[in-house]
């Protein structure tokens, strides 16, 4: 067990004691001081007042514990959650969690019917900056489980031919073309455009369409069709912070 001298600093900085944290958990003075030197554990029945004394979650507790430094990991969820999968960017790489994120688990949404089906990721790159900012949690759900309309305006996870998975908005041209487009505030060449088809790829089995699908040497747009989309956009969690008026 490591020692625990983040503890007598996190004390002090909330105005308390030694004396306070060892009548807190019901233990004696010198009892504290062990758990401060790495001598004793913090029993299961102590984790609870101690977080309360020090300010910090129960999960952060345990975590700041188990490092022997203070480290704050988000707040206690109750009930069923979603793992956070990593960042998501224009370009379909899954970037990992942030290190210095404090988000690791979602709670799944109140009115969520179940979380089975649900995937959580951060925007990792402004190429949805229009619709969703950057650092922006979102959580998409399987449309084999979760029902989400397919019209002009959803936000689709793409799965690509090589397994990166990217964003991107249903758009319907003026000529009545479907797309799928990135939605940065200033053009991206790396953020691609694609078509958009409502007819399954397993039902055009045809060269023309399997040519089109997959893109051609000479610049032919790549079409994406409803089962390349993973999930539908569904919830958007946004720390709203106020922009300067121009």
């Amino acid at each position: 067990m490591p020692a625990q001298d983040w503890i007598r600093a996190a004390l002090k900085e909330r105005g308390f004691k030694l004396k306070d944290a060892a009548a807190a958990l019901n233990i004696t003075p010198p009892r504290m001081t062990d758990i401060l030197k790495g001598m004793r554990e913090v029993q299961s029945d102590e984790i609870l007042p101690l977080s309360k004394l020090l300010g910090l979650s129960s999960r952060s507790l345990l975590s700041s514990l188990e490092a022997g430094e203070r480290l704050e990991v988000g707040a206690d969820i109750d009930g069923p959650s979603l793992k956070l999968l990593g960042g998501l960017t224009g370009t379909g790489t899954i970037t990992p969690p942030r290190a210095d994120s404090k988000i690791n688990r979602v709670a799944v949404p109140p009115d969520a019917e179940t979380a089975e089906g649900l995937y959580c990721y951060e925007m990792a790159d402004d190429s949805l900056e229009q619709e969703i900012r950057q650092g922006s949690l979102i959580i998409a759900g399987d449309p084999r489980t979760h029902f989400f309309p397919m019209v002009p305006g959803a936000i689709f996870l793409v799965r690509l031919d090589d397994e990166r998975i990217t964003a991107r908005q249903f758009f319907r041209s003026d000529a009545g073309e479907d797309w799928l487009v990135p939605l940065p505030r200033n053009h991206n060449p790396l953020y691609e455009s694609w078509r958009f088809s409502m007819l399954p790829s397993d039902l055009d089995k045809s060269p023309k369409a399997k040519a089109a699908s997959e893109g051609t040497a000479s610049g032919a747009h790549k079409i994406v069709r409803t089962d390349d989309i993973v999930a539908g956009v569904m919830w958007v969690h946004r720390r709203y912070t106020p922009e300067e008026a121009s």
